[in-house]
């Protein structure tokens, strides 16, 4: 292990002020699904016992990065920064890659997507009704979403309806996006998973075509992407120029100026907040707000919810066993625990996560709910006021 390198990363990242308080275990869904892990251990282990590599090494690919342990942490440790940068060192000195579900077919495809010259079939979903451009000053990012519904087809998930219903809404107030036949991948994953080389192509070749596109702002409703450009293409690309916006904030702005309204859904609902969107860009009452105006929707929440929501189990493709399962069958009983009719995401990994637990031959059936991503409510229930 490249202990000067190391010790940067416990220095920069505040591993050195843990008190030890545990909390971060208490918290930690890993360890509370039954997993013997513990943030704190391998904190403790990183700065007393560096000689315990295999610990080390096998510790740091079962966190799920959620960063609920960050956001109990008492004293402002990064520990989610840590281990994906830890994996990233782990990967260049050593070539651990961890356990990646589906074989890593998912960061194969990804990792295709760094090859400049590639050419993708990636516009079918557009339908006729669907207004957008191939230049433009505001684009929308894609994302995954064309490759996820093909290759998670066999649970029947649907995350393209997230990009129409968001391009829907652009086109409501009069935007019609770019959106560009060559986007790759944000690169999350591979971030995630330790290829910070290939994570950084894909970033330089999406901002090389969004502003050859004659972009100025790029419009996200991915949580994941919406993270990866705000936080990590300012330091990848040099003089990074482009204005990185939710769609959520860009709906809350115009509901603002007013002349907005919805139309009645009565429905009781409950709502997953993702990850990123909660604790990493620290976007919670965004999305309550805008369900609250919906007439007649009734906003329940889990026991978990907000700050300290849990996740859906699942980050980067890269912790899918039994305590994943048993991560999302315990959100599952939660959100049932409410009596609400509908739960509401705003990220299609938490919609694929989810719903492959609720298609389980065995148990699945007993946790099944409606699954609906918020700009999809947004999308067929906004419209304007009539005088």
């Amino acid at each position: 292990m490249v202990d000067v390198r190391l010790d940067g990363l416990v220095k920069n990242k505040g591993l050195f002020q843990c008190l030890e308080c545990g909390k971060c275990a208490t918290s930690c869904p890993r360890c509370m699904s039954g997993k013997e892990y513990s943030p704190r251990l391998l904190a403790h282990k990183v700065i007393a016992e560096r000689e315990d590599e295999a610990f080390i090494e096998n510790a740091v690919w079962e966190c799920l990065t959620c960063d609920l342990c960050s956001e109990r942490c008492p004293s402002g440790v990064d520990f989610s920064g840590f281990v994906i940068e830890m994996r990233t060192l782990l990967a260049e000195t050593k070539g651990l890659k961890g356990y990646r579900a589906h074989d890593g077919a998912v960061h194969s495809w990804m990792r295709m997507m760094t090859v400049p010259e590639l050419k993708q079939n990636r516009l079918g979903w557009i339908n006729e009704d669907l207004k957008v451009s191939s230049t433009g000053e505001i684009a929308y990012f894609v994302g995954c979403a064309p490759y996820f519904d093909v290759f998670f087809s066999g649970i029947e998930v649907n995350t393209l309806a997230i990009s129409r219903d968001s391009v829907r809404i652009l086109n409501f107030f009069d935007v019609e996006p770019v959106v560009l036949a060559d986007e790759r991948c944000c690169g999350h994953d591979l971030l995630c998973t330790g290829d910070r080389k290939n994570f950084e192509i894909l970033c330089r070749l999406n901002y090389e075509a969004f502003k050859d596109a004659g972009v100025k702002e790029i419009v996200f409703s991915c949580p994941e992407c919406y993270y990866v450009w705000k936080e990590f293409m300012p330091q990848v690309c040099k003089g990074f120029d482009l204005k990185v916006t939710l769609l959520l904030d860009l709906i809350e702005r115009e509901v603002n100026r007013g002349g907005m309204t919805f139309s009645p859904f009565s429905r009781r609902v409950t709502y997953q907040d993702p990850c990123r969107l909660a604790r990493m860009v620290d976007k919670v009452e965004v999305p309550r707000k805008l369900l609250r105006m919906i007439p007649q929707l009734r906003l329940v929440e889990m026991e978990h919810f907000g700050h300290g929501a849990v996740c859906c189990g699942n980050s980067a493709f890269i912790n899918c066993d039994a305590y994943s399962k048993f991560i999302q069958i315990k959100r599952l009983k939660e959100a049932r625990a409410t009596k609400a009719q509908m739960m509401v995401t705003s990220c299609p990994k938490c919609m694929i996560h989810l719903t492959c637990a609720m298609r389980d031959k065995v148990r699945g059936g007993e946790w099944n709910m409606e699954l609906v991503d918020i700009h999809t409510i947004l999308a067929r229930e906004m419209g304007w006021f009539k005088g």
